[in-house]
């Protein structure tokens, strides 16, 4: 799932749980686990997701809407 790039905003599903406008900021491996932290546009807020718990993830442009990809 390496599809995160620098220039995008995503939207994530984790533990049943929405998170929108998250900007990728790194991918950690750990041991035999990889971790991705994302940064939030509107708070600032940071956070770490165990990559193979991602249930879902959409890019979305600054505004929120789906892109066209």
């Amino acid at each position: 799932m390496n599809r995160f790039t620098d220039n995008e905003v995503y939207e994530i599903i984790y533990d049943n749980k929405r998170f929108p406008f998250l900007q990728f900021i790194r991918i950690d491996q750990i041991c035999d686990v990889c971790y991705v932290t994302l940064k939030n546009m509107v708070t600032g807020e940071m956070f770490t997701f165990e990559q193979g718990d991602i249930l879902g993830v959409r890019e979305t442009n600054p505004a929120g809407n789906a892109s066209a990809s």
